[in-house]
């Protein structure tokens, strides 16, 4: 390779002749041409010398293939007589041969001095670390492509398929994290050979990876979308490749939306149920689908910058869902302003129970029927988003904890300066903006308290939400495996933990008078449902075992609402008082 910087020179040579007429003509496009040519001799130059890091990266992949398949893990603690069997002398002796060849390649670039050819300097260490980095996005980024791939055929979704599916999507993780982690082994090995510092090579082309390809499936949220020209996460000699959609994922431009495509398809509200105490979703017969295992495996397979990466894809989920439900309550909703406002002034004041309460009550669900299904899909896929966002940051917080504790605790200590702060961040927007990002890195905050939109009040919203929770409330029934409301008929759309936390979030959205007005009305219906089960239990009727049990699932919606929404039990006593929930959870 040495041997080439002779024939570089030749080439540079050959420019000065015809540089230097034009110099001497005065012409004012000299420098201009001088560029264009010399910017063509160097991209040649580097073309030439590529078989360098494309020689050397193939010796690496055959390294972080012996190191995951071949090498075992040495545990902390071994016994004498075993240390030969966890010697490997030629797995090792392999390992110390490709290195040495690596090292060969290496030095004939290093050896090369710093080269002028036309109006451009060529840094030999340069280029290889550009081909290294060349390589090793091109691998990279194949390898996210093509195990990242999921099989969720639509005709195909019953309930054996889905944990079918959800055993091969576990082994193509586990897989793409040995692979991943093989290679960041490797590099590690060989950066002292090829004068590098490879774990710094292979964190920064990582998250280039990852952001780039979230910025582009982003685009299908987006009016005006971000081209390779315009990402900075694209470069032009360092390229990331981009591959064309999969038969099973179309709506999925790369590996980032299929990630999220599957969490949302094995934690589908049809087949699962959501436990906050166990942190996961379960099949009907107690088997964990997705858990907070799940969510580990998947930040080892892609990393931290994967997962923000996937945490910051669901956000714009969710407020493309948020944005869908104002459109339809514009749309639709306020054809029905006059019903409204006519059940409004009917429930008026909050506190009372009004007069024919039970026939307010069924007349209103009569009438908003045709509302309700799209509130359901609004609702249920916004609040899966959120609990899948939650598990996401607790992954982030717990694996900041034990990997970079005092950069958590040096985040955590800025967070709450500036909040307590009386002047704004030095830096502007963009600092403002590095810190939230670090600190979503680091696993702080509370996803469910986000705000994701500023919009114009909605009037009625509160009371068409009260509708909402009477018409849905006879299909769920409280599960103690699991402490949430479960759906009553298997197959239904529906659940309770994901629509709870859906309703908070849009709450969330508008002033807290909106939540105040919510838990007022609810709090109205219990007291009302009270007072027709005491009738209907002294007049033994047999809808009171049914009342019975809608009014404690009630309760649990009530109470795991105050929960997710970081309100006091005060705030439902205010509107129920205490001894009356605690004597509506005794009923039979």
């Amino acid at each position: 390779v040495s041997l080439l910087q002779g024939f570089f020179l030749k080439l540079s040579s050959s420019l000065d002749g015809p540089v230097e007429r034009l110099k001497q003509l005065n012409s004012p496009e000299a420098v201009r041409i001088t560029d264009y040519y010399s910017s063509q001799l160097v991209a040649f130059v580097r073309n030439v010398l590529e078989i360098v890091p494309v020689s050397v990266f193939a010796i690496m992949v055959q390294m972080s293939d012996i190191i995951e398949r071949r090498l075992q893990r040495l545990p902390l603690k071994v016994q004498g007589d075993k240390l030969i069997a966890y010697a490997q002398l030629g797995e090792r002796y392999k390992l110390a041969m490709m290195a040495h060849e690596i090292s060969i390649f290496a030095d004939g670039i290093l050896e090369m001095e710093n080269t002028v050819i036309g109006g451009a300097q060529v840094n030999p260490r340069k280029l290889l670390d550009e081909g290294l980095r060349k390589e090793l996005v091109s691998h990279v980024s194949e390898l996210l492509n093509n195990l990242l791939q999921f099989d969720f055929s639509a005709s195909s979704e019953t309930v054996a398929s889905m944990i079918k599916h959800q055993a091969t999507t576990m082994r193509s993780l586990t897989s793409l994290s040995g692979r991943l982690e093989g290679f960041q082994v490797a590099l590690e090995c060989v950066e002292d050979y090829v004068c590098m510092h490879g774990l710094k090579m292979w964190h920064e082309e990582l998250s280039r990876i990852m952001n780039y390809n979230v910025e582009q499936e982003v685009n299908k949220y987006l009016l005006k979308k971000v081209l390779d020209a315009d990402s900075k996460f694209q470069s032009d000699i360092v390229l990331i490749p981009r591959f064309p959609r999969t038969q099973n994922e179309p709506s999925c431009i790369n590996f980032m939306g299929r990630i999220v495509s599957m969490l949302v398809k094995i934690t589908d509200a049809q087949y699962t149920t959501y436990s906050i105490e166990k942190s996961g979703w379960f099949m009907s017969d107690g088997s964990e689908v997705c858990g907070l295992k799940t969510v580990a495996l998947i930040r080892r397979a892609i990393g931290v910058y994967g997962l923000t990466g996937v945490d910051r894809l669901l956000c714009y989920r969710i407020l493309h869902e948020l944005h869908r439900f104002v459109k339809f309550f514009r749309t639709n909703v306020s054809k029905q302003g006059v019903l409204l406002e006519q059940l409004r002034d009917e429930l008026f004041p909050e506190w009372k129970t009004p007069k024919n309460a039970v026939a307010i009550y069924a007349s209103g669900s009569k009438k908003t029927e045709m509302l309700m299904l799209p509130m359901l899909t609004c609702f249920r896929r916004v609040g899966q988003a959120q609990l899948l966002r939650r598990m996401i940051r607790f992954e982030l917080q717990r694996c900041a904890r034990v990997d970079a504790k005092m950069l958590l605790h040096t985040v955590s200590t800025l967070n709450a300066s500036l909040l307590s702060a009386q002047y704004p961040l030095e830096g502007g927007p963009e600092a403002m903006k590095n810190t939230c990002d670090m600190s979503v890195a680091v696993g702080i905050g509370d996803p469910l308290g986000t705000i994701f939109m500023k919009t114009d009040p909605l009037e009625g919203l509160p009371v068409l939400m009260l509708f909402f929770v009477i018409t849905y409330i006879p299909k769920l029934s409280y599960n103690p495996t699991f402490g949430s409301l479960s759906k009553v008929k298997e197959g239904y759309p529906i659940d309770g933990w994901p629509i709870i936390a859906g309703i908070s979030t849009l709450l969330k959205q508008f002033h807290p008078s909106y939540a105040k007005s919510f838990l007022a009305y609810v709090g109205q219906f219990l007291r009302v449902s009270v007072q027709t089960y005491a009738t209907r239990r002294q007049g033994k009727n047999e809808d009171a075992t049914r009342l019975a049990a809608d009014l404690k699932n009630s309760i649990v919606l009530l109470e795991q609402f105050c929960d997710i929404s970081g309100l006091s039990s005060s705030a439902i006593y205010e509107h129920v008082p205490q001894y009356v929930m605690e004597m509506c959870t005794d009923l039979p």
